[in-house]
């Protein structure tokens, strides 16, 4: 399947957009990963997500081929209502389907009902660097499956996630993701990875 393709099983209810204050906060952290073009649109195809949790088993996120997009509305938003990795599914609702990576996210905030947001950002160069340099990373598993569930999940196991933030997704090109407490939290784990990477330039300068 091509990049931005629904995998999983879901019921979807298209219903009124999302109430102001369960998105406002996603939208202006989403406004400066999309300025540094970690968030955006590739040969027609959106990338990049952004979620925050509601309560243990649901929470809201952008929905799916909105990457292209600069500023999102309320209808750009999806509440997933429920989900289960083991089965593969999730309900949502809202002015529009969840990302083609809700999934993903589900499986981030099983690790611990500590995490609160989850980024979901593309950059080659990033992934590179993650690669080479010994950051968390999943096997070689397609982005959006029950894989890449299971991969999460094994990397993870036994260890505080909380203490290795952010992975790299080795069977999805470009593909990384950030996790925290919060947005803020998430937000600066992602900039760690930055950090990093312009450190490494320095010391080879």
């Amino acid at each position: 399947m091509i990049d931005g393709v629904i995998k999983y099983n879901f019921d979807f209810t298209l219903s009124k957009p999302l109430e102001y204050k369960l998105w406002k906060d996603i939208e202006i952290l989403r406004k400066r990963v999309f300025a540094l073009k970690l968030i955006g649109e590739k040969e027609g195809i959106g990338y990049g997500n952004i979620s925050k949790r509601v309560s243990k088993k649901s929470f809201v996120i952008t929905g799916t081929q909105t990457g292209n997009l600069k500023n999102l509305k309320a209808e750009n938003f999806s509440l997933i209502e429920s989900f289960d990795d083991e089965k593969f599914y999730l309900k949502s609702s809202g002015g529009a389907k969840p990302s083609s990576e809700a999934l993903t996210h589900g499986s981030v905030y099983d690790l611990s009902e500590k995490i609160g947001a989850v980024i979901h950002v593309h950059s080659k160069i990033l992934w590179d660097f993650m690669l080479k340099n010994g950051y968390k990373k999943t096997k070689d598993v397609p982005y959006g499956s029950l894989e890449m569930i299971k991969e999460i999940k094994a990397v993870y196991k036994d260890i505080d996630p909380l203490k290795f933030p952010v992975f790299v997704m080795s069977g999805h090109e470009e593909g990384i993701v950030a996790f925290g407490e919060d947005l803020n939290r998430c937000e600066l784990n992602l900039y760690e990875i930055i950090s990093d990477f312009m450190d490494s330039i320095s010391k080879d300068a």
